[in-house]
């Protein structure tokens, strides 16, 4: 044999010629036909193992030493071990892994084989050792006995006398069965493992591995580490992962490939969304933070608020409401406008403007907030409270990849108010009836009744423990030319009170097509249907919620007679029984909103690139309000209405990206529009005669109310941006952006941005830095704008309704005025946000270790305010513009992994914000005095020059008079037992103008504290979040302590310690004077806290077990929300209020708060 040959020669020992027998021995008897095709056969991986054999036969292998001190460790560990002091590698299918035995020895210094003998020797496995690689296989295959003279399978030497020649017979079986091992290594799949890093040695987790040419694949555990198994040695594999640049390494004889991956251009560490384009980080010279898809995964999300809550500098995060569905308040650096809106604007893929709750949070590959004037100029006068970049998920190429994940929560109420029993609550009846003179309500039988029984406790019934789940379904893949994602989402969250829900649909298609080397396509399509019942109370003393906080607690819920609700409460004037009023109240919503956006761009020329990006918008939001017997109505109704609304936006934009020696540019120039339209029609019938139908018959009604409403609105602009570099040291930024909005009289406004970045760690005396290892300065100067005004709102209107005041004007004929009903300014303008930033970057520990800090000044003038215009022009009130108010704040961001192991990794983040505000100038007034939340308690706002936004307006509570000091509280018309106040002017009197500022709601620092814990399988994971230093004016606690000789109100237990001659506390007695329920500083409380917002565990299945059950990922979890918190704060939730703008922020009135949940979740992935 001419190849036999040749490979004989190449070392002439005497072993060979036992091999070169054994292979004459195999072509014995073969036809020319049948010996072609198996010389074929034979690659170069039969050459490997036939030199593997000669090299083992002559030199031996035991000359590896290996110590090992393993007590019922996994197998797998002792492999692991033997490889890294052997040098060998293994080869094995992983699930013969689940089959092995832990193993238990002591060596030391032993040789390689006497080693293997001891870790298999109570294994259900065997080995072989073939050159480098050690073979593991079941016993059950066959073996050699090793008495012969050669193991093809071993190479163990014999025993024998070597000059013993083994018989024809045996030669020819010993041939057939190497011919089978070659032939069975040949078609066995190879197992590759190792692990994916980056330059600095840090596993990159979700890196896709793929067999190049197919579309087999599999991605990186969270450590980084993969295996994979491969047909044959000639296979190439393809490393990718987003922000990194593509490697292809061929396998080889390799079974341990360890990659290290190169920051791309493009790299997600590297690269940041800045608005109509994207740029490389270490060029940004703007502020932003970045949330990616992977921080979004660790907790069970329903909203893209929630991922912003305590993971970004500079944003504070506050619920509004616990109730399913509604949204939360997003602050960016700040308050800034006095009566318009200060949410920060919301882009998803380009459409500015975007509804939020259109959105699933599981679609979301990262979220970008811009903070400064420069990052936010670019949307002129949309971008003063800051803007925030959503953009989704894409599909990756290769074979379809699908995920499927589920979570189900449990919740309940964070806690319940210490509120009387019926008992107790008796008592204070009667000592309040005595108070007037009155005989006792309740007798002393059946005071006794009240104690045995404990009464009704009104938050048990109205209260529920909802049961909330969520449905992920997702599946992206494609190839080199197309690319898509299809998702779906299904979310259920029932409410803390009984008949209320959110339930919502979400689905998207992304996909992504390469038309031709120049030209590509992006298309997203997304529809969302939320369908909701009672999400929207609104926080008053008619709510359910608030209601069963005041409601008799001697009254049961339903007549024990009839079976009815009880509907008057027997002490007291309120006339809703609130479970009454949840179970037969019904203010259901649905909409269908779907959104169609579609990214063409096209490369002109080298560097030059064109992108249209269109999108169409279109809602059809459906409310139907049906009031049933007990809510309070007095007589039943019903009521619909009906909206469509569309939207378009279309951008178009010029890119232009050069290089010319160190310097490098980048020009944008964009022209955009946008247009709006909504109509609306409502149909509402009272005193239905039937209660049946609900609202799907209105006809049936004594009387039908109709009314309709049409809108429309228009925004076009221009930008033209610059960015440069100079040896990536020297940064500058800047943008000139022109509005013209339908919405103003002074339509068109300029808004223009400049900032700079000095990248020290490039300069030469940085580079042998031990400290740094990167390190940039920024700055940064911009305006921005805010059209905080209805459509139209630069449009006077009239009153023409009844009850207008008569004027004879002939001394007989009746002329009935018809007033303003809101006039308009000709001169109403922008409110402008001038906003100034300095800001460093720093790394260290190798980029371990990174810290961003922020200082900025905001000063937002020509606030838009809704002025009462006087009697004499008119009446009604009118917006113009009346001044300015200043936000001054510190931001700091420390995260990074301190811990970077092969089996423990730890990741921490901790960010905290300060901010300072105060109202510059009122358009020569000193203050303004605003009501909040209306009440009975007369609740108030302040704006005062030169004092902080949004101030609690109202007396300063001291205690009680004393009956030391009857004389003195006569003098203000009180006696002993009533409510002290601080006489501000002296006169002896508590008047209005004895009011003064009492409290603020805008906290001074927030904070968020994030850590991951990975061991092995294993992931803990902890969030804090907290705020220090607002205030909460609570209505809620204060309509419990009473009212005007309202009983109904006295249910706090803090009312059994009320004043009394012989305990004169500091809780005024029961009394008909309404001062002692005067809006004060007596029911303003310390609104800090902290709070766990998220622990959770996660457990992700092994490889080996994946692979055996041929899934690509299963992660099991569980969590707990808002688990506890540290607060003084008296009421359900200090996260919560009322306010939503710079005025009433802090108030709060039966604001349902935010749930404490327990979740199980399981993501699996195909």
């Amino acid at each position: 044999m001419e190849y036999s040959t040749v490979y004989l020669r190449l070392c002439p020992t005497e072993p060979w010629r036992r091999i070169s027998r054994l292979i004459r021995a195999l072509f014995t008897g073969l036809s020319p036909d049948a010996k072609r095709k198996l010389i074929m056969r034979i690659n170069f991986t039969t050459i490997l193992l036939l030199a593997a054999c000669v090299h083992i036969f002559a030199a031996g292998y035991g000359q590896q030493r290996i110590s090992l001190h393993e007590r019922n460790a996994p197998l797998e560990k002792v492999l692991d071990k033997i490889e890294q002091q052997s040098g060998y590698s293994f080869w094995l299918q992983t699930d013969l892994l689940l089959k092995s035995n832990k193993v238990s020895l002591h060596v030391r210094n032993a040789a390689l084989e006497t080693v293997l003998d001891e870790v298999f020797k109570n294994q259900p496995l065997s080995y072989s050792i073939i050159n480098k690689t050690i073979v593991i296989k079941k016993k059950t295959e066959p073996v050699i006995d090793k008495t012969t003279t050669i193991s093809p399978l071993t190479g163990a030497e014999s025993r024998p006398d070597p000059t013993v020649e083994p018989s024809p017979e045996l030669e020819r079986k010993m041939a057939y069965y190497l011919a089978d091992r070659i032939q069975r290594s040949q078609n066995a799949l190879i197992t590759v493992s190792g692990k994916v890093s980056d330059e600095k040695g840090e596993g990159l987790p979700g890196v896709n591995i793929v067999v190049k040419g197919t579309q087999k694949g599999t991605t990186s555990d969270a450590q980084g580490f993969y295996r994979i198994d491969v047909a044959d040695q000639n296979v190439t594999l393809v490393y990718s992962f987003v922000g990194f640049e593509s490697q292809e390494v061929a396998v080889g004889s390799r079974n341990t490939l360890n990659v290290t991956l190169k920051v791309s251009e493009k790299g997600l560490q590297e690269v940041v969304v800045v608005g109509y384009g994207e740029q490389r980080k270490s060029d940004v010279t703007g502020s932003s933070s970045t949330v990616t898809s992977r921080e979004i995964a660790k907790r069970p999300l329903m909203r893209v608020e929630q991922a912003l809550q305590g993971t970004a500098s500079g944003v504070m995060v506050s619920s509004n409401s616990g109730q399913p569905g509604r949204g939360l308040s997003v602050r960016i650096r700040g308050v800034n406008s006095i009566t318009g809106s200060n949410e920060p604007l919301y882009v998803i893929d380009g459409f500015i403007g975007a509804n939020i709750e259109s959105i699933n949070v599981n679609d979301i590959e990262s979220l970008e907030i811009l903070k400064d004037a420069s990052a936010t100029a670019i949307y002129g006068s949309r971008g003063s409270n800051g803007v925030v970049l959503i953009t989704t998920k894409s599909g990756v190429e290769g074979k379809a990849k699908v995920n499927f994940s589920t979570w189900f929560s449990k919740g309940r109420m964070p806690r319940k108010l210490d509120l009387m029993n019926a008992y107790d609550f008796a008592r204070t009846v009667n000592a309040q009836f005595a108070s007037t003179g009155n005989a006792p309500a309740f007798s002393d039988a059946r005071l006794q009744e009240l104690k045995a029984s404990g009464g009704t406790d009104w938050q048990d019934e109205l209260h529920q423990e909802p049961l909330i789940q969520n449905y992920q379904l997702d599946v992206s893949g494609g190839s080199s030319n197309v690319r898509y994602l299809i998702s779906a989402n299904y979310l259920d969250q029932p409410g803390l009170i009984l008949n209320q829900y959110y339930k919502r649909t979400t689905l998207r298609a992304n996909i992504d097509a390469k038309l031709s080397e120049r030209l590509n396509l992006k298309f997203n399509l997304a529809a969302v249907l939320p369908n909701s019942r009672n999400n929207n109370y609104a926080g008053d003393l008619t709510d359910p919620f608030t209601q069963a906080t005041e409601w008799d607690p001697t009254s049961p819920v339903r007549d024990p007679a009839t079976g009815q609700f009880i509907l008057t409460a027997p002490y007291g004037s309120i006339q809703f029984n609130p479970v009454a009023r949840a179970t037969n109240q019904f203010e259901d919503s649905r909409n269908t909103n779907v959104t169609g956006t579609g990214i063409l761009t096209y490369r002109i020329l080298d560097g030059l690139t064109f992108t249209a990006n269109t999108t169409y918008q279109i809602g059809s939001p459906f409310n139907q309000t049906l009031y049933g017997p007990g809510t309070g109505n007095g007589v039943l109704y019903a009521q619909g209405n009906a909206s469509r609304n569309w939207g378009f936006q279309n951008s178009n934009f010029l890119t232009y990206k050069h290089n010319f020696g160190e310097h490098a540019i980048t020009l944008t120039a964009l022209y955009e529009q946008q247009q709006g339209q909504g109509m609306s029609i409502n149909a509402r019938a009272n005193s239905l005669s039937t209660y049946a139908l609900g609202y799907y018959n209105l006809s049936l009604g004594a009387t039908q109310q109709t009314s309709s409403g049409y809108s429309a609105d228009a925004l076009q602009s221009y930008l033209g941006r610059i960015n440069y570099s100079y040896k990536d040291k020297y940064l500058l930024t800047a943008s000139v952006r022109t509005d013209g909005s339908s919405h103003l009289t002074q339509k068109y406004s300029t808004f223009p941005s400049l900032a700079i970045g000095w990248n020290l760690a490039k300069e030469e005396f940085m580079q042998n830095s031990k400290v740094f290892s990167d390190l940039k300065l920024r700055a940064s100067y911009g305006q921005t704008g805010n059209q905080a005004v209805g459509a139209y709102a630069t449009i006077a209107q009239i009153t023409t309704g009844g009850g207008q005041p008569a004027y004879y004007y002939d001394g007989t004929t009746p002329s009935v005025a018809t007033p303003l009903g809101s006039p308009v300014s000709s001169s109403l303008k922008w409110e402008t946000t001038t906003q100034y930033d300095v800001g460093i970057d720093a790394a260290f520990l190798r980029g371990r270790l990174t810290f961003t800090a922020d200082a900025y000044q905001k000063k937002i003038s020509n606030l838009l305010y809704d002025y009462q215009a006087p009697f004499y022009l008119g009446g009604g009130n009118y917006l113009r513009n009346i001044g300015s108010v200043e936000n001054k704040g510190l931001e700091f961001a420390l995260g990074g992994t301190p811990l970077a192991g092969r089996k423990v990794r730890w990741t921490t983040n901790f960010n905290i914000t300060f901010n300072r505000n105060k109202v510059l100038d009122l358009g020569g007034l000193d203050n303004v005095i605003v009501n909040g939340v209306g009440s009975a308690l007369n609740s108030a706002s302040i704006l005062r020059v030169g004092r902080p936004l949004g101030e609690f307006y109202g007396y300063q509570f001291l205690g009680t008079w004393k009956t030391s000091e009857a004389d003195q509280a006569a003098l203000f018309g009180m006696k002993p037992g009533d409510a002290k106040y601080v006489d501000v002017n002296g006169d002896h009197a508590y008047t209005t103008a004895d009011r003064a500022p009492i409290g603020n709601g805008t906290p001074k620092y927030a904070f968020g504290f994030i850590n991951d814990v990975t061991y092995g399988h294993f992931t803990f994971s902890l969030m804090f979040q907290g705020t220090h230093g607002n205030q909460i004016y609570s209505q809620t606690l204060a309509y419990l302590w009473g009212g005007l000789g309202d009983q109904r109100n006295a249910t706090t237990s803090d009312a059994l310690n009320i004043w009394t001659a012989q305990n004169q506390t500091d809780n005024p007695a029961f009394s008909n004077t309404s001062k002692n329920f005067n809006n004060s500083s007596r029911y303003v409380y310390d609104g800090s806290y902290i709070k766990l917002k998220n622990i959770s565990l996660a457990y992700r299945l092994p490889e080996a077990v994946l692979n055996k059950a041929k899934i690509r990922n299963l992660e099991v979890y569980v969590s707990g929300q808002n688990v506890f918190m540290i607060t003084n704060y008296p009421g359900y939730d200090p996260e919560v209020s009322n306010g939503t703008n710079a005025i009433t922020q802090g108030l709060e009135m039966g604001v349902i708060p935010n749930p404490k949940t327990f979740t199980v979740g399981l993501r699996l992935g195909l």
